[in-house]
């Protein structure tokens, strides 16, 4: 059979209502088919005789050789002489028997079946090794190959390997055409996909995936599909769950329009709930029945929770945890009873049902260590933090890995971004062709500075976790990267559906038709810098992960002098508030001893008053006025005065009184200051000593008010 590339045809079903097909045999049909040299001799007859011009007519299209279409055509006549009936009245099962019984020749066979019997399951007929002899048979050569030409051709322009195209895709094409009924590629759906995907063996199903992203490149689906064997949630048994509470528990997830990780999530701890209501209180069936007391009893259970505790298993067994038995982290604890809060609360909301207590006091979270994890930013050691952000800019085509298939520059601007943009993995991946701009005007600083203009430039974000669609300064370096990427990366790449705000969108990271998968940050990108970096993938924090990434870059930006504020940060990073932005701040120990030293020194300062007016000068120099709270120094020398903390009973001490003081401070020619003051250890007890000084001062003041 060959593969040369066929003139464009149409493909139209097979018609058998353009032959002359009767029910029962002529006499002189009869009379031919009664010996193997006369069945012989009307194969040679030209034309074709009524009897066998369909199965010459379908043998032809086949691209089976002549020899192979006589053996077949052959055998249907002698089993046509056996019955005495023609081949088109036959029941399927004698078809059956045929394809299973003949074995050269068998895809004719089963192309007569198709269209003479109406036997349309071919795939189960035994030892098929080579499922696309079966489609060309059946539909045709020169379509088959047609179709194959145009979907093969398509991924090649996404980036396929053209040498192993039809290798990988004729198969699975062939066996998609047979399942469809129909080979014309408009006519495959999503739903032929999933249902081709499940019912053959798992190394054959990943390039169902493959075909998916050419028809998605085609036009003709609305998104590819996961490459492997794939059922998105896997149901949560609910053995020992009352049947009531699993009901309401289905009802919320069907209802709720929160993402369907989140939503899975949820929904497995309310099950988990429905466990532990069976357990200490069996009368609960609802959300109806719980009180405030149950609400207190829960909250306490949660608070004694180990891990694998209440576990619900899925349908492939229950998975044991490594840290089974012991006690669960605070985190966990906290999404257990915000899942149970937020399922009462949309219970109540969307008009189920009233209930007996307030979901937003009675199921609060306990402002406890138990459950309240704190900010604890994990943030990337410097030196290794620094060898990536390096490592990003210098990636080689040696530093690939050898299971990696994606392009260098795809890998590298990706790499540069997560250095240089404090992104998330999410936000990363769903950026869009085009979204970076350079900054093409001067920018005026508040103190006259100037920032000429391509300093940097400017990366849109899309709608992610916290934040709309917003704007970010990043360094220019990125707009080098990210602009190289696209000059490389195939063209006929196919618009996605963004999976958070479900608009069509020409991802930047992608390749062959798809979007880059989740794990690539975590399993490719981030392993191959720290090989490229020659530091481990593991520091003092744990896993380098891209999370780590987003925060190290977030603290850098507050770390430096004159950083940027936390209000700032907030809005660079995306976040709606300044705590969400302090989980990925940590303050380091050099930098928050600096700014210790430099609050110290201000808090050992003291204000100081210094009358510049030239009749209040003496000989030492200007009039110096140490402010003291309720009284002034003039003692020049007061900062290093061993007895400063007498000064209350010194000479030098000048008593505020409403007047002088307003005067004092009101003259033109005072200026204020601060000095610092050296502390001693024996101030202390000074103060204590001078109790009777102080007594002095009192009386002094009591005699110039009656004056």
């Amino acid at each position: 059979m060959g593969t040369q590339r066929p003139i464009e045809c149409n493909w139209r079903p097979f018609d058998m209502t353009a032959y002359r097909l009767e029910r029962s045999l002529t006499s002189s049909e009869r009379m031919a088919l009664a010996s193997s040299h006369s069945r012989s001799s009307m194969l040679r007859m030209k034309p074709a005789p009524d009897l066998i011009r369909p199965m010459t007519d379908i043998a032809a299209g086949s691209g089976c050789g002549s020899k192979i279409a006589g053996l077949v055509i052959a055998r249907l006549l002698r089993e046509m002489h056996l019955s005495g009936t023609p081949c088109w009245c036959w029941p399927q099962e004698r078809w059956q028997t045929l394809c299973r019984e003949i074995r050269e020749g068998r895809p004719l066979m089963a192309a007569f079946a198709w269209h003479l019997g109406g036997l349309h399951d071919t795939l189960s007929l035994p030892d098929i090794r080579k499922p696309a002899l079966y489609a060309c048979a059946i539909f045709g050569q020169n379509f088959y190959y047609q179709e194959l030409h145009r979907l093969t051709d398509t991924l090649t322009s996404l980036g396929y390997a053209a040498g192993s195209q039809k290798q990988h895709t004729s198969g699975v094409l062939a066996i998609l055409m047979i399942m469809n009924r129909d080979p014309r590629l408009e006519t495959f759906t999503t739903e032929l996909l999933w249902q081709a995907q499940n019912s053959i063996d798992n190394a054959t199903s990943r390039y169902v995936g493959r075909v998916s992203h050419g028809l998605a490149a085609l036009g003709i689906i609305s998104a590819p599909m996961r490459m492997r064997n794939y059922t998105k949630w896997y149901e949560k048994p609910v053995e020992g769950i009352d049947p009531a509470w699993v009901q309401w528990c289905r009802r919320w997830r069907e209802t709720s329009v929160l993402r369907p990780r989140t939503r899975e999530s949820q929904y497995s701890f309310i099950l988990r709930c429905g466990l532990w209501l069976a357990r200490e209180h069996p009368q609960v069936r609802e959300p109806a029945d719980w009180t405030m007391e149950i609400c207190a009893s829960f909250i306490a259970a949660v608070g004694r929770m180990n891990v694998d505790e209440l576990q619900l298993g899925t349908e492939r067994g229950i998975r044991k945890s490594v840290r089974s038995g012991e006690p669960m982290m605070p985190h966990s604890r906290e999404h257990f009873i915000y899942s149970l809060r937020r399922f009462m609360i949309d219970y109540e909301n969307w008009g189920w049902g009233r209930l007996r207590f307030s979901p937003a006091r009675h199921l609060s979270t306990p402002d406890t260590p138990l459950f309240r994890h704190g900010v604890n930013p994990r943030v990337i050691d410097d030196p290794v933090w620094l060898k990536l952000v390096w490592a990003s800019l210098n990636l080689r085509q040696e530093d690939l890995l050898t299971e990696i298939q994606y392009p260098l520059a795809m890998l590298q601007a990706m790499a540069v971004i997560w250095t240089h943009a404090g992104l998330r993995k999410n936000e990363l991946l769903r950026l869009t062709t085009g979204c970076i701009a350079p900054q093409a005007d001067e920018i005026v600083k508040e103190d006259g500075s100037v920032i000429p203009a391509g300093t940097l430039c400017y990366l849109h974000i899309p709608a992610g976790k916290t934040s709309k669609a917003y704007v970010k300064p990043v360094a220019a370096v990125v707009k080098k990267y990210v602009d190289t990427w696209p000059a490389e990366r195939p063209t006929e790449q196919a618009m996605l559906a963004d999976e958070r705000t479900g608009e069509k969108v020409r991802l930047l990271f992608q390749y062959r038709g798809k979007p880059a998968g989740s794990a690539i940050m975590n399993r490719t990108l981030i392993p191959m810098l720290c090989a490229r970096a020659g530091v481990p993938e593991e520091d003092s924090g744990g896993t380098i992960t891209s999370h780590r990434g987003r925060a190290s870059a977030v603290t850098a930006l507050a770390s430096v002098p004159q950083g940027m504020s936390l209000h700032e940060l907030m809005q660079w990073t995306g976040h709606s508030t300044p705590q969400s932005t302090m989980h990925y701040l940590r303050i380091r120990p050099t930098q928050l001893a600096a700014s210790f030293v430099k609050a110290d020194r201000v808090a050992h300062m003291i204000s100081v008053l210094i009358d510049h007016d030239p009749e209040a000068a003496s000989l030492t120099g200007p009039a110096t006025y140490y402010d003291l709270g309720d009284s002034y120094c003039t003692n020049p020398f007061w900062s290093s005065c061993p007895h400063r903390m007498a000064c209350i009973g010194c000479d030098f001490n000048l008593i505020k009184d409403s007047a002088r003081g307003l005067i004092l401070e009101s003259k033109a020619s005072v200026r204020r200051y601060l000095e610092e003051v050296p502390l001693t250890p024996d101030e202390k007890a000074i103060i204590e000593q001078d109790a009777e000084k102080i007594e002095q001062a009192l009386k002094k003041m009591t005699f110039k008010s009656e004056g």
